[in-house]
């Protein structure tokens, strides 16, 4: 399957809010997930046109993931990055929290009143449940979601 996951623009509009630098991961990752059968790896260069991910900054992410232990990669002219298991057994939240970490403010303010604990437990609601959907999200899910958008064409 050839293609992108996504159009060549800087950063898609998630109400997330990741930013540029694991919304590339995710489409790197997603990606290789695309590709794992195959097994054969990627190379940056292929990675990066499809996916419109500056190749220097991608190269970065990779060594991140790789450090991970999330991706594997192969020397040579044939070489590249692969995932290092099956798309199934990598969540989403796991890529999330290589490149952004854990940790998270929990206010902008000092008052501790009943109002502010009031937001701050909503908030902590929200993050849970956002943190279990991507913990439940596989890559082999969001591929699987990607191929079933991708447009058939019948010769």
């Amino acid at each position: 399957m050839s293609g992108t996951l996504n159009p060549k623009h800087s950063t898609l509009n998630l109400p997330m809010k990741l930013s540029a630098k694991t919304e590339y991961a995710c489409l790197a990752m997603l990606q290789m997930a695309r590709d794992y059968d195959s097994g054969e790896p990627l190379q940056i260069r292929r990675i990066a046109e499809e996916q419109g991910i500056p190749s220097r900054f991608l190269v970065q992410i990779l060594l991140q993931l790789k450090g991970a232990s999330l991706v594997a990669s192969t020397r040579g002219a044939a070489g590249g990055y692969r995932l290092a298991r099956p798309p199934a057994k990598i969540s989403l939240a796991e890529v999330i929290d290589v490149i952004e970490g854990d940790s998270r403010p929990e206010t902008n303010t000092d008052k501790r009143t009943p109002l502010v604990g009031a937001l701050l437990s909503l908030c902590r609601d929200l993050d849970i449940a956002q943190r279990d959907r991507l913990e439940d999200t596989s890559l082999a899910d969001l591929a699987e979601r990607a191929a079933k958008r991708e447009p058939m064409w019948y010769i």
